[in-house]
């Protein structure tokens, strides 16, 4: 094995010349600069990552805290920070701890102990006072969660506005019975879109029914299992609803294939707006009327925010909303 030695001997410079080098110190001249690297690539030198990383007490990794990576969303999310990552010369290490408190716990011990430059939150089963308590342990960053602290930057969808308009896009089109189907109503994000369901109506001088508000729906075959059950019992039922606002395009592509099972009629007699203009809505039979998200420009946002923080920069910290676009497509 090779030393930082022997590509100063090769080299023709000296052990703190290739040091710089390998550090990225400004201060070496150009022509030193190529000697060494020319040195390294003769040689196929390896640094010791272990040694520079105690030396400058950074690991350039930066940890990811995803609940369910099977959720499209989370997997589409956890894929654009991890590039976002790697453009910006980070390691991203994903951590998928299935809701489970005591995981997310060990992934922040992880953190504080300097094992992670950074971490990213992208869901939580912290609570605000919590997530406040340690945000004093490093660089943390929510991404997705409209949690409100100004020690963290924060960068999430206007989730409220964005069920108020594919809300009031169902109502403009005659519905009065919309379902409302959210994954977790326990989350910041879903309580924002049950405020805006809820405002939709409000501003139109209706009510909505209580029990057409259903948690726990997050999957093709749930949204699936909720259609049978509106259409394939009884007729009551399935005059119970002419409309679903569905938590993802999975949900309602699970509802509509329901439907064409039982020969409900979309948009005629059933109006559907999914979530997150996944592929999938372009796929149905007929496309998914959806809400386009912002996760492209929230994750570059994201890591540029934690770069900074990283480098050492002083800035206010930041709570940043995006804007969801709804596209409105066969089912409406």
């Amino acid at each position: 094995m090779y030393t930082i030695r022997d590509v100063a001997n090769k080299s023709g410079v000296s052990k703190s010349t290739v040091s710089r080098v390998l550090n990225n110190h400004p201060y070496v001249s150009s022509e030193k600069k190529k000697r060494v690297e020319e040195a390294i690539k003769q040689l196929e030198f390896k640094p010791n990552q272990i040694a520079r990383h105690f030396r400058t007490k950074r690991t350039d990794s930066i940890g990811i805290i995803v609940s369910f990576l099977a959720h499209p969303y989370f997997a589409e999310l956890a894929g654009v920070l991890s590039e976002e990552c790697r453009i910006h010369g980070y390691k991203p290490v994903l951590f998928q701890t299935f809701g489970d408190r005591t995981q997310e716990m060990d992934v922040f011990e992880k953190w504080k102990s300097k094992e992670l430059d950074a971490l990213i939150v992208t869901s939580t089963t912290l609570n605000q006072a919590e997530l406040d308590e340690l945000s004093d342990n490093g660089v943390l960053t929510i991404c997705n969660e409209a949690y409100t602290n100004n020690k963290i930057d924060i960068f999430c969808l206007n989730e409220k506005q964005a069920a108020f308009e594919g809300v009031k896009h169902l109502l403009n089109k005659g519905r009065r019975k919309v379902a409302f189907c959210s994954d977790d109503l326990a989350s910041p994000s879903q309580k924002a879109r049950l405020s805006g369901f809820k405002q939709a109506h409000l501003q139109k001088g209706l009510t909505w029914d209580d029990a057409l508000i259903l948690d726990n729906i997050s999957s093709v075959t749930d949204g699936y299992s909720l259609g049978r059950y509106y259409f394939g019992f009884s007729t009551s039922r399935a005059k119970t609803i002419d409309a679903v606002f569905a938590g993802s395009d999975f949900v309602a592509s699970g509802f509509l294939k329901a439907a064409h099972h039982y020969g409900v009629k979309v948009p005629f007699d059933l109006s559907i707006v999914g979530f997150d203009n996944h592929p999938i809505s372009e796929v149905t039979s007929p496309p998914i009327t959806t809400i386009m998200n912002k996760t492209k420009d929230m994750a570059h946002d994201v890591i540029e925010a934690l770069d900074m923080r990283l480098l050492g920069q002083e800035r206010p910290f930041m709570f940043k909303q995006y804007t969801g676009i709804l596209i409105v497509k066969g089912t409406t």
